[in-house]
């Protein structure tokens, strides 16, 4: 169950890491400010992850963050435990620094009837290579939906995940 947490992790930060390497600034700092202000408010993440090593069976978790609690469910159980939003954010920032991205604004495209600016971003380390498309909300500043496509060697994972900001709250019965 940990590792599902850690991989879902990894896909909410859209695998972003980044040296210099930027095809527009202005893109990679929009979509930057988008995964950092998500980490300060109340979150509740669908994920749906398909991996080249179990094909055909999709994953489904869920992530919450609120009050300073991280909620993560991974086949049906709810585990909780202490959220740092400042914490989040600097790794996140972090992360930026370990590989070569790219970032490059779509268009506009509506997310859930919401007007959103599709972004895209390339990433490469030296084991691992990920493209992504990122809605950012028109109104919020927050992203609303990503897709994620890493390759990882001979393993390739896909990922998507839905963000909700209203009425955000902690599961019924899990305990921090």
């Amino acid at each position: 169950m940990r590792t599902m947490a850690v991989l879902a992790l990894g896909v909410v930060t859209l695998g972003m890491s980044s040296s210099v390497v930027c095809a527009d600034d202005a893109a990679c700092e929009a979509v930057l400010a988008a995964i950092v202000k998500q980490t300060t408010v109340p979150v509740h993440q669908k994920i749906t992850i398909e991996t080249a090593a179990v094909p055909g069976r999709a994953i489904q978790s869920e992530i919450i963050h609120l009050n300073g609690t991280f909620y993560t469910q991974s086949h049906g159980q709810w585990t909780a435990s202490p959220y740092d939003a400042a914490k989040a954010a600097g790794n996140v920032r972090q992360a930026m620094l370990k590989a070569e991205h790219s970032c490059t604004r779509l268009g506009s495209e509506p997310v859930d009837g919401q007007p959103a600016e599709l972004y895209g971003v390339k990433s490469k380390s030296a084991s691992s290579a990920s493209e992504a498309q990122i809605w950012i909300s028109s109104a919020t500043g927050l992203p609303l939906r990503h897709n994620v496509t890493m390759d990882q060697g001979a393993n390739q994972v896909k990922s998507e995940v839905r963000y909700e900001y209203a009425n955000v709250r902690a599961p019924a019965g899990v305990a921090r």
